[in-house]
């Protein structure tokens, strides 16, 4: 009994210590706040590089101002580079948070805004690549928040106007895996209980691919000359424009097959392989929506030409992955 008094009471301790560590961060906070307020640039660095030394101590909202603050601080004094490499250490951490503090300027959000457009491309290839790594592990829980948010991501990354030719490739990759996750989730019954319908009516996939499938701009310029390359690109690398459909026809499916897949309510996952040329070297059935459609599939994809993929201006080999949703 003398035992579990002493552990209460020593937990009853630590708990006042975290709050009392809490309270001063708060005030610690407040004050630099005060200070930045009154030009006093300096001091307030001063006061925020402390409390970032105690950040073991620190909650992660405080932490977050503090972090803030510094880059205020930083910028208002000329310290540029250490400004942004503030701020991105914030945008990292959490890649959709905006700016609050009362104190932002047009120029400091102008300033985190330049940051979180350079690192947006690499932030949402890191977020698909960890959703790729659980759906290969086949754990939807996981992957779908990570697609949401490089959805999210994507959505900012527009209007921002980042310029990125792989972005329209991974948008209609996320939204593929997100829908083939949801349906998925769908298919799966509460226990003692029959499945349940689909929330939405199922299409069949149409001769000229749908949303979900392959959204792709032609492009009317000539091709360049092919040049030999012996690796292979795909959507996670930066600085790859993709390939550019010219003629990517779906098979038509019979009506038998359009129910089996309508009761599936799956998708299936591709990958091709396209050479210097555009030509398709050989296509990969990785998620099967069905035998007989897995055949017709790799037979089309043969016949399928695109513009090349490029890098500094060179064609190279690609890997395509299409996301085929009924």
């Amino acid at each position: 009994m003398k035992a579990r008094n002493m552990k209460a009471i020593v937990i009853v301790g630590i708990l006042l210590v975290a709050a009392e560590a809490g309270l001063r961060a708060q005030d610690a906070l407040s004050v630099a706040k005060d200070l930045y307020a009154s030009a006093a640039y300096e001091d307030a660095l001063s006061t925020l590089t402390r409390l970032t030394g105690e950040g073991s101590s620190t909650a992660p909202g405080i932490a977050r101002q503090v972090d803030e603050y510094r880059a205020f601080c930083l910028y208002a004094l000329g310290r540029t580079g250490e400004a942004e490499s503030v701020a991105e250490s914030i945008i990292r951490k959490e890649p959709m948070a905006t700016l609050d503090a009362a104190d932002a300027s047009p120029r400091l959000e102008m300033m985190f805004s330049n940051v979180r457009k350079r690192l947006l491309p690499s932030l949402i290839r890191d977020r698909f690549r960890t959703a790729r790594s659980a759906l290969d592990q086949k754990n939807m829980s996981d992957a779908e928040p990570l697609l949401v948010e490089a959805r999210l991501m994507i959505a900012d990354a527009q209007k921002l106007g980042v310029q990125d030719d792989g972005l329209a490739d991974l948008s209609v990759l996320v939204d593929g895996f997100l829908q083939l996750v949801r349906s998925t989730a769908d298919q799966r019954p509460a226990p003692d209980q029959r499945p349940s319908p689909p929330a939405q009516p199922a299409a069949p996939i149409p001769a000229v691919p749908n949303a979900a499938a392959v959204r792709q701009r032609v492009d009317p310029s000539p091709a360049p000359p092919a040049a030999s390359s012996l690796r292979m690109y795909t959507v996670d690398d930066a600085g790859v424009t993709p390939p550019v459909v010219i003629s990517q026809r779906m098979p038509s499916m019979t009506p038998e097959l359009m129910r089996v897949t309508k009761a599936l309510n799956t998708g299936a996952v591709i990958e091709v392989v396209i050479d210097e040329k555009g030509d398709v070297l050989e296509a990969n059935v990785r998620k099967s929506l069905n035998a007989s459609f897995d055949n017709l599939i790799v037979g089309a994809a043969r016949r399928w030409k695109y513009r090349p993929a490029m890098k500094d201006g060179v064609p190279v080999r690609y890997i395509k992955t299409l996301v085929l949703v009924p």
